[in-house]
């Protein structure tokens, strides 16, 4: 086989998109897989995922989604690494692991994962990512604890937001994602603000709606206070508040701690596990469920 790997540009979107849509996952309208390719905070002059071709025809694709975020370290640039996909000819020839390279070949990146498969999880390990989470904390609403203030209308949290955050704000408008500051009036979240805080809403397991946290602006006081705020925020009659080991005190409550079906992965030169969260990435271009 001729099979050329290459990067994709705006001409691959369409093509791609049918791609993913017939092959890799048909309950993901094609309009959502374009997102891969054309998402709003895409920095210039990136490539918008790579891809297999053969004869001219699109046979395998994977997307990296980039994002340039401050961080306590200063500004970096992120990669979350998405729909790794090769039709069944072309696999087990090569192919899909100089797809996999090509993917994560920029070494001033933090890439991450947070929906790979085992399988992929294995390969990559080889490629220098380590596990960035592999459990996570649970915390239903306590009764006992009363709720703190919350400000859950769009406008009147980007108002308390500083530029930055407004930015970030501003980029995932539209997107499937809940968000509230959360402990306003509280002087220990942000000097009274309240920490801004962003989830999904997702059912899971035995129907149960899980609050994934996607960021919070002070993951110390997500950890500190994570009861009361999960009887702030979560809703339904079996709703959890879930976060990532990663942004928990180990000195703090861990609720009920549990294991993540799929590891979550990332690489980075310089960052540690707790300045990686779930934002600017493919689940929330496709609305899916965080494993």
């Amino acid at each position: 086989m001729s099979a050329v790997v290459r990067p994709a540009g705006e001409a691959d979107i369409e093509p791609v998109a049918a791609l993913l849509h017939e092959r890799m996952n048909a309950k993901i309208a094609p309009e959502r897989w374009r997102r891969l390719l054309d998402y709003p905070w895409r920095p210039k002059g990136v490539e918008r995922g790579w891809l297999v071709e053969d004869a001219g025809r699109i046979v395998g694709f994977m997307g990296t989604i980039y994002s340039d975020r401050p961080t306590r370290l200063g500004p970096r640039r992120f990669c979350d690494l998405s729909s790794w996909y090769l039709l069944a000819d072309y696999r087990g020839d090569g192919t899909g692991d100089r797809l996999l390279r090509s993917g994560m070949g920029r070494p001033d990146v933090t890439y991450q994962t947070m929906t790979a498969r085992r399988a992929t999880g294995r390969k990559i390990r080889a490629l220098g990512f380590s596990i960035l989470d592999a459990t996570r904390s649970l915390f239903s609403p306590d009764p006992t604890r009363p709720p703190f203030t919350v400000i859950d209308e769009p406008e009147m949290i980007r108002q308390r937001l500083t530029p930055e955050e407004r930015d970030v704000f501003d980029a995932h408008r539209g997107l499937a994602i809940h968000q509230a500051l959360v402990g306003v009036g509280d002087p220990k979240a942000d000097g009274g603000r309240g920490i801004w805080l962003l989830w999904q809403r997702k059912l899971k397991g035995d129907a149960i709606a899980y609050h994934d946290v996607v960021h919070a602006s002070d993951a110390r006081y997500l950890s500190a206070e994570a009861s009361a705020i999960a009887a702030s925020m979560v809703s339904g009659d079996r709703g959890v508040l879930s976060i990532d080991t990663r942004f928990m005190n180990p000195r703090d409550d861990q609720g009920t701690v549990e294991t993540i079906p799929l590891a979550r992965w990332y690489r980075s030169l310089d960052l540690s596990p707790g300045d990686i969260d779930h934002l600017f990435s493919e689940v929330l271009l496709l609305d899916q469920k965080l494993p």
